[in-house]
């Protein structure tokens, strides 16, 4: 899988992208800076979009993309996610008040977007990947989810506190070739990292320890404003252990 990083931040700031994961150029994991960096013909080849939850800094490049696409593709772009996740979307976003509800609006083809709900904790094929989304612990519905494809497996967590049920799940999946996981604060800030449903290095700690694999780990979300901080106790905690996603970077897993 080629899992391009179109912005891997908590927080925008010039050079901090908001979070945005292409893999193989069709399937877009959140959509927070997928419109900033992509231009319209690579827009127009993404036919599915997976949503962690429905936050802002996740979720605000759909109603741009599903603006930029119109007119452009054959089919509608399929936006997947947990039912909790979607009526958030539906019901604070793609509302007809703050943006229009592009499900609605239809172009010669038919509607722009299509909004479809994932069984959690259950496998769905969506064209050459199989997915899996297992909930997590966040101040709203959040989901990670176990992408599978030609028989190699990526977990992408969305925004989480400490949680356990994803940790099982990377540690019965097969031929796992990566985690990517988030670390918003620094410890120092445990307390609203708590409150916020985030990790903070201190944190991170034990719930790698809930790994109980040597899979390469790859850390994104770091708050703009604690980025070196947070980047100096990584290094005294884990050393190499631990690898920090590179924005604009491509990964193969």
């Amino acid at each position: 899988m080629e899992y391009r990083v179109l912005g891997c931040f908590g927080g925008e700031a010039p050079g901090h992208g908001l979070s945005s994961f292409l893999l193989d150029g069709t399937l877009l994991i959140d959509t927070g800076s997928a419109t900033a960096v992509l231009d319209l013909p690579s827009q127009a080849r993404i036919d599915s979009v997976l949503l962690t939850h429905s936050h802002l800094d996740h979720s605000r490049g759909l109603a741009h993309l599903a603006d930029n696409v119109f007119g452009l593709r054959r089919v509608p772009v399929a936006v997947y996610s947990i039912e909790p996740v979607l009526d958030g979307l539906k019901a604070s976003l793609l509302n007809n008040i703050v943006w229009p509800d592009f499900t609605e609006i239809v172009d010669a083809h038919g509607p722009v977007l299509t909004f479809q709900s994932l069984p959690e904790d259950r496998p769905t094929r969506l064209g050459a990947f199989s997915i899996t989304p297992v909930r997590v612990h966040h101040t709203v519905a959040c989901v990670a989810y176990l992408v599978e494809r030609e028989g190699r497996a990526l977990l992408h967590i969305g925004d989480t506190g400490p949680t356990d049920q994803v940790w099982q799940v990377a540690r019965q999946a097969r031929d796992l070739r990566g985690v990517v996981v988030e670390t918003s604060f620094p410890s120092r800030l445990q307390g609203l990292a708590e409150a916020s449903g985030h990790l903070t290095p201190e944190t991170l700690e034990g719930e790698l320890a809930k790994l109980g694999r040597d899979v390469p780990v790859f850390v994104y979300h770091l708050k703009p404003q604690f980025v070196a901080e947070i980047l100096r106790e990584l290094r005294d905690r884990f050393g190499s252990g631990v690898r920090i996603l590179e924005q604009g970077a491509t990964y193969e897993f």
